[in-house]
């Protein structure tokens, strides 16, 4: 839904539950014009089939009606062209539901608008509701391919000492024991005690003895340690590295991984472009370069905002309603940028702030606000919920899982034939040079 400039009224009725519940009940302005931004779960506008009452809907919406209600007054909605929470543009005016407000355009502006200095410089703030921190929300990184999972247990670093060792020890072998096989035959050898095969080295000297000694160790503790390791991982399937804090968001946005998005207008790129922490400000600066912006959010629509290339950052109570629930795919950041007290922007001219203070007060006491948050993580849970298959595929066992096995028995089998030919070949030759040799000595 998209209002610009639209007025939109709510009916007034008597609600005296509400008035009883909040302890008030005192004159004030028959009609209030609120300036918000129409953002699903958090601020609706809802109209009945007959067209005569609007409801309001979502958290911040609910908040909205409660007041109304205790405070017994009209309800007219504006919504800024621009769709933006608030900002200082370049001319110095205010832009959004803070603009609006500061010009009398409202008397009151919602839109889980963050308490600064530079707002609070223009406009009033009510009591605080709530209090919240700024995180990021990422999905799930995918999981690391099953077929070569082989590889997986040894770091790099340690698969290259590795071998760099198996080809060293021959040439020691030869050098401390004396040996006579070639350096080849030892070779394979060596490789085949590293994959519990038996070790035939023979040499009666105590030198030899110790050196053999400490190999089959080494051999023994390499294989059981790359075995259990192994099964480990082919057990639980292996996920790629979470991004955890900002520190590593930077990193993935710098190296071209990740797409860092924030809400259109909001106040957090500001704060990111201010911030004297490089990392932070790298951050905010390639979210105004590529224009990283997020204009809504919509249950099944998200995947195209947030996944496991781009990460969205806002307010933490956004991130519990849309990818709160246990079946969520994405992962809400621990790490906090900042916090932030939440309260209703106020134009410095309107009469009765003590008034609305006092309601907004007891609602915070009641703990409405995390009660409304709660109601509509749930409504989307039922609202995105899927039916739970029979079978669960990814425990199953498919042919991409053993292709890095069938590869592997492929390429024994291939080197098995190279080294067969290779025999018949060298065979051949040596029977032919032998019945020519044979001959031309004859011959002489």
């Amino acid at each position: 839904m998209r209002c610009y400039s639209q007025k939109l009224k709510v009916k007034n009725h008597s609600y005296s539950n509400f008035n009883s519940a909040l302890g008030y009940n005192m004159k004030f302005p028959s009609k209030v014009t609120v300036a918000a931004l129409i953002k699903k779960s958090f601020f609706e506008v809802k109209s009945k089939a007959n067209g005569e009452l609007l409801e309001l809907s979502g958290a911040e919406g609910k908040i909205l009606d409660v007041i109304s209600r205790a405070l017994q007054f009209r309800l007219e909605i504006v919504v800024p062209e621009d769709n933006k929470f608030g900002q200082k543009g370049p001319d110095g005016n205010w832009t959004g539901v803070i603009g609006m407000v500061q010009r009398g355009e409202g008397d009151l502006g919602m839109g889980f608008l963050g308490m600064t200095e530079e707002r609070a410089a223009i406009v009033d703030f009510s009591t605080v509701y709530t209090i919240d921190g700024t995180t990021f929300v990422i999905g799930k990184p995918s999981p690391i391919p099953a077929a070569f999972a082989y590889l997986y247990p040894f770091q790099p670093i340690l698969w290259a000492s590795l071998a760099a060792m198996l080809f060293l020890m021959p040439l020691v072998f030869i050098l401390l024991m004396d040996h006579k096989s070639s350096y080849v035959s030892l070779l394979l050898q060596l490789f085949g005690s590293c994959i519990t095969q038996a070790l035939s080295v023979k040499n009666d000297s105590m030198r030899s003895r110790i050196l053999l000694m400490s190999w089959v160790i080494f051999a023994y503790i390499i294989s059981l340690s790359y075995s259990a390791l192994l099964l480990s991982f082919m057990s639980v399937p292996l996920q790629r590295e979470q991004v955890k804090d900002f520190i590593q968001l930077s990193n993935a946005v710098a190296k071209g991984r990740l797409k860092a998005t924030v809400f259109y207008g909001s106040i957090v790129e500001s704060f990111l472009l201010g911030s004297e922490q490089v990392h932070l400000k790298f951050i905010g600066e390639s979210i105004k370069k590529n224009a990283w912006y997020c204009y809504n959010l919509k249950p099944g629509f998200h995947k195209d905002i947030v996944n496991e290339h781009k990460a969205l950052l806002g307010p933490r109570v956004i991130t519990r309603i849309f990818f709160g629930s246990e079946e969520s795919e994405e992962v809400i950041s621990e790490d906090t940028l900042v916090s932030f007290n939440i309260a209703l922007a106020v134009n410095k001219n309107f009469c009765c702030k003590k008034e609305l203070d006092q309601v907004l007060s007891r609602i915070r006491s009641m703990g409405l606000f995390e009660k409304f948050v709660k109601d509509e993580t749930q409504k989307l849970v039922l609202q995105t919920s899927k039916e739970v298959p029979e079978i669960d595929d990814r425990m199953q066992i498919r042919v991409k899982d053993l292709f890095g096995a069938i590869l592997l028995l492929l390429i024994g089998y291939v080197l098995s034939f190279l080294s067969l030919l290779s025999e018949i070949l060298y065979n051949h030759r040596s029977h032919w040079c032998k019945d020519n040799c044979f001959l031309k000595s004859g011959a002489k």
